[in-house]
């Protein structure tokens, strides 16, 4: 199994996952310029990065859409401004100014009341701004309202037509239409299992989404990796990683570059699933790559230390080790190399690391000294990659 060293520095992060607003203080747009025009500067803006920029040309967006609203209502379309009320909480989130963008997609959602076609967005966005568990599983099950509804629209625009399988592009709206519902679902079934789990039908509830999730798009890993969490807090672990595996299969082979590839965030909790569920070799896969994407991130190389240690205990049960397996020695030489990565992070930016975490690597760094371990030299770029975790998991269990 191949080990890459610290590498590449890690890319700067973007912060993200009623009235009108006041008229900006900007110069009034040309007369000739559109709210339509208007928007599509400020998307230009959010391209650059440039979000101040944005947020201005999105009030005068705003402002322009009210003026025109008031002067000559039958020929102004009102989605302009509720798209525009939308695109101006989404950049108030990079800015960091939350209230005001709670506000701004409470009102798009209100002007979009009496419209047809309404955003799903607003609500997503609220669901996860939501003050309390209830107001944001109200904002979860308002947008999968939209979902279904934009889905049955699809079904029926089929029936109208030619009662064939529609056009490429219809299909992939489909495809994007049903995750998203999935994912609304999966964010539903997460409240019973944190914030709700005290409530009498948080089981029943999530049994019942899941399921849901798993006929509207039983493609999405995050419905399987959810229901892993599900099972675990049942007490069925075998159950657990069954759907975590699932999961995993369904995007382990797939390119980074793949639209379904999910999130490093969420494959960081399916490598603390498999960790949990004693699930080793599976668990380093996942962190592996992980390394290889960010290897400034202390948390991954904190759980591939961890991952490493107890590989090596489980290994050092063993009456036997294979020759395509490594030894007790091997497994904790990878965690202290970890380790050490772990420590060096923490020395250059305390801020990053985690105290609990930070004692534990301590605890850790202390039985392996003890042990007389020395770091792991890492592999060369270019090695191999990392091994098929199938085989080794199989003889560990």
């Amino acid at each position: 199994m191949g080990r890459t060293k610290q590498r590449s520095k890690k890319a700067s992060k973007a912060e993200v996952h009623a009235t009108t607003p006041a008229p900006s203080t900007s110069a009034q747009p040309p007369a000739s310029i559109t709210v339509e025009d208007l928007l599509v500067q400020s998307a230009e803006l959010i391209a650059s990065l440039d979000y101040d920029g944005a947020k201005q040309h999105c009030l005068s967006a705003i402002d322009l859409a009210t003026r025109e609203a008031q002067e000559k209502p039958a020929e102004t379309d009102p989605r302009m401004l509720r798209d525009a009320l939308e695109i101006l909480g989404t950049i108030e989130l990079e800015l960091g100014e939350v209230d005001e963008a709670r506000e701004h997609f409470a009102l798009s959602i209100q002007l979009a009341s009496s419209l047809p076609d309404p955003s799903p967005a607003p609500h997503l966005y609220l669901a996860q701004l939501a003050q309390s568990p209830q107001e944001s599983l109200a904002y979860f099950a308002s947008a999968l309202a939209i979902f279904e509804a934009k889905l049955a629209a699809l079904e029926q625009a089929k029936l109208g037509g030619d009662g064939g399988a529609g056009t490429v592009d219809e299909a992939e709206d489909e495809g994007e239409i049903r995750r998203s519902a999935s994912r609304a679902l999966v964010g539903m079934t997460e409240l019973y299992l944190t914030d709700l789990c005290f409530e009498p039908e948080a089981e029943q509830n999530c049994e019942k989404f899941l399921a849901q999730a798993t006929q509207m798009d039983p493609t999405d890993p995050e419905v399987y990796q959810t229901l892993a969490s599900v099972r675990l807090s049942q007490q069925r672990e075998e159950d657990a990683k069954a759907a975590l595996t699932q999961g995993w299969e369904l995007w382990r082979n797939l390119e980074p570059e793949s639209p379904i590839f999910p999130p490093a965030a969420s494959r960081l909790t399916c490598a603390k699933l498999f960790l949990e569920l004693g699930v080793h070799v599976s668990a380093l896969e996942v962190l592996h790559q992980l390394e290889g994407e960010d290897d400034e991130n202390p948390e991954v190389w904190y759980l591939s230390g961890w991952a490493w240690w107890l590989l090596g205990e489980a290994r050092g049960a063993q009456e036997s080790v294979a020759e395509d397996e490594e030894s007790q020695g091997e497994c904790w030489s990878e965690a202290k190399l970890c380790l050490q990565n772990y420590l060096t992070l923490e020395e250059r930016d305390s801020s990053e690391t985690d105290p609990e975490q930070m004692a534990h690597v301590k605890e850790l760094m202390g039985k392996l000294d003890a042990a007389g371990v020395e770091a792991s030299a890492g592999a060369a770029e270019g090695d191999a990659e990392w091994e098929d975790a199938s085989e080794d998991e199989a003889m560990e269990e």
